[in-house]
């Protein structure tokens, strides 16, 4: 046997095995990603709509005003007024008209929902969303909330 044959080829075994627990890693890094990704999408778009169903109930509740008289220094001169009672109702009558429910899950109305001012109508909506792939660790969905303001005014 000659010196040249006898030589050992030597392999590194200590990294045997090592990209395929990096393979793995790598996947549930994109798949946990991936579920934070379409969750957060998933509570966005409920909100926006939720937000649209809101400024649209908004809109139907401040043309519910009445004449009123402007007190102060231009006495005489009407000006719009609201009342929370009837901006409830039309709140209610607008998102059963536009089928609100059907497309937002747990739709309610929120009691702070009225007119601070008599001016202004403001609508609260409350609902909840239910995430694709999480929801199994949330099976109750996430409460949203969504408030828009609508203000009633007489221009000439």
């Amino acid at each position: 046997m000659s010196a040249s044959d006898s030589h050992e080829v030597v392999h590194g075994g200590g990294d045997s095995g090592q990209v395929g627990v990096l393979i793995i890693g790598y996947v549930l890094l994109a798949l946990l990603v991936i579920t934070v990704v379409a969750g957060a999408s998933s509570v966005y778009l409920g909100h926006k709509k939720l937000l649209s169903a809101a400024d649209g109930a908004a809109l139907a509740a401040a043309d519910t005003f009445s004449l009123a008289q402007v007190q102060g220094s231009g006495a005489g001169v009407p000006a719009a007024a609201l009342e929370t009672s009837r901006v409830m109702s039309e709140v209610e009558r607008y998102l059963q008209e536009s089928r609100a429910g059907e497309r937002i899950d747990g739709l309610q109305i929120s009691p702070e929902t009225g007119t601070p001012d008599g001016r202004t109508a403001r609508v609260v909506l409350v609902a909840v969303v239910h995430p694709p792939i999480v929801n199994v660790l949330v099976p109750g969905g996430i409460p949203i909330t969504a408030e828009s303001d609508a203000r009633a005014r007489l221009t000439r």
